[in-house]
């Protein structure tokens, strides 16, 4: 008995193209989830920037009060405290940057692992839904539309 006389023939095709939907499901799942992790990787360096603005601007602000206190302090005093805050902030700043810069190299090696491990869970996919795929097809191969009774009780 050929395909298009295997009244079974209809349904092998509906699970073949179930399976195929599952799989290109699960792929798109993964790379989704690939995207998403470079996403949070791209956000650092415009994430470090805005904090780093953030910091200048503290910065200004404490020259500008440092200013309005000026009329009242004598000028050793408000040389004393620039230069102070001068320093803790130029000593924050190199700490800014180089914990972003740890924090990207620490995420960027963990993108690796990361892409090595989903590589290999999509291979390992790939490999099953092609084992899905063959065991269908061996079951509709051997498959001649008959029926077989499910036990002989009589």
């Amino acid at each position: 008995m050929n395909a298009d006389q295997n009244p079974l023939s209809s349904m092998f095709e509906m699970q073949r193209t179930y399976i195929e939907a599952s799989r290109q499901a699960v792929t798109q799942s993964i790379e989704f989830q690939k995207e998403a992790v470079e996403a949070v990787i791209e956000s650092f360096d415009p994430t470090a920037s805005a904090q780093q603005d953030g910091v200048e601007m503290t910065r200004r602000a404490f020259h500008a009060a440092i200013d309005g206190m000026e009329p009242g302090l004598p000028a050793d005093t408000t040389e004393e405290l620039r230069s102070a805050v001068d320093d803790q902030y130029d000593a924050l700043v190199e700490v800014h940057g180089e914990t972003w810069e740890s924090l990207e190299d620490t995420a960027e090696d963990a993108i690796e692992g990361y892409d090595e491990l989903t590589e290999t869970q999509t291979e390992m996919v790939d490999e099953m839904y092609e084992m899905m795929s063959q065991a269908m097809t061996d079951a509709e191969s051997m498959s001649d539309g008959t029926t077989v009774p499910l036990s002989t009780d009589e």
